[in-house]
Order: structure tokens, then C-alpha cells, then sequence
């Protein structure tokens, strides 16, 4: 497991991590971090740090938007308590194994999802018709999966330790 440290200088927060470690399966038995969990925690460390660990979460709804795909704990992505996990991608076609929005959304909609990241509050800013950002704005908390190896995702499974072994 990465060794995360987090080093305050200045009141600015300095990650450093080891090189990633071989991938290993993603697996939590009774210590995944739910969605209101990982929504409260985040939000409460941000703007400064974010929620490390592995996330466990039902995919109730899957978005795409310039070339990033979004799986959303909650069917309205905008809801106060939605944890959304964002993949490349070329991420998500492996994970999906074709390209486009359905194949993300018959891959992981209704399914179990694990990821192993941090979960970050993110402001999310309106744009207007002519593409200027707009005073409004609302928080996201996201977890940025850039690697297949951080997600592990299966169908009917309700024990944890059987998502371990998906594909």
C-alpha cells in the first residue's frame, strides 16, 4: 500500500507518495468508505487535503463530458450526498471494454463499485451560452481513477471479498 504524507508549509498541502506499488486486487471487508462517508469527510478536509482509502458504492448513474466518464453513487450527480468517481477515457474503454457512453453504463450502471483513491471536494462552475464561467457554482466530491487497477466492479455481489476476484 502507498505511503501517503502529508507535509503543511505555508498553509499549502505537499503530497508526497512512494512509486506505485505491483496492482493488487481492490478489496475491502468491512472497511470501505461509503459514499455519505466519503462526501462528509472530504468535504469537511477541504479545500486543504482530501479522503484516502477504498470507496465502495452502487453506480446509479454514468455521465460523460469532454472526454472524462463520471459514475455517480446518486442518480442526480448534483445531489449534496452524490460521490462520483471520474475516468479518462481511454481508462474506461478498458474497463468497459468498447467505447462510448453505453458501454460505460452497461459495464458499471446498477453494479457494486470498489476504487482506491482520495476523495476530493471539487467546484464545479457554471458556464454561460457563450462559454464564460458564470458567478454560480456548486461542490462535487470526486475520486480520480486514472489507472484500471484502482476499480473492480461486479454484478449480484454483496460480499465484498467475491469483487476481489472480478475481471
Amino acid at each position: 500500500m502507498p505511503l501517503l504524507t502529508l507535509l503543511l508549509f505555508a498553509g499549502d498541502p505537499v503530497v508526497v507518495a512512494r512509486p506505485p506499488a505491483p496492482a493488487r486486487p481492490v478489496f475491502c471487508a468491512d472497511d470501505c468508505i461509503s459514499p455519505v462517508e466519503a462526501v462528509t469527510y472530504a468535504s469537511y478536509l477541504a479545500p486543504k487535503a482530501g479522503l484516502a482509502g477504498t470507496f465502495r458504492m452502487e453506480v446509479k448513474a454514468v455521465g460523460e463530458q469532454r472526454g472524462v466518464y463520471y459514475l455517480n453513487s446518486e442518480a442526480d450527480y448534483r445531489d449534496r450526498n452524490c460521490l462520483t468517481i471520474a475516468i479518462p477515457a481511454k481508462v474506461m474503454t478498458e474497463l468497459a471494454g468498447g467505447e462510448g457512453l453505453e458501454a460505460a453504463e452497461r459495464r458499471f450502471k446498477g453494479r457494486i463499485t470498489l476504487v482506491r483513491g482520495v476523495a476530493q471536494r471539487v467546484k464545479i462552475v457554471f458556464f454561460d451560452d457563450g462559454g464564460t464561467p458564470t458567478d454560480k457554482y456548486y461542490y462535487q466530491v470526486q475520486i480520480r481513477a486514472g489507472d484500471a487497477g484502482q476499480i473492480s466492479t461486479r454484478a449480484g455481489y454483496s460480499d465484498d471479498r467475491a469483487l476481489s476476484q472480478a475481471p
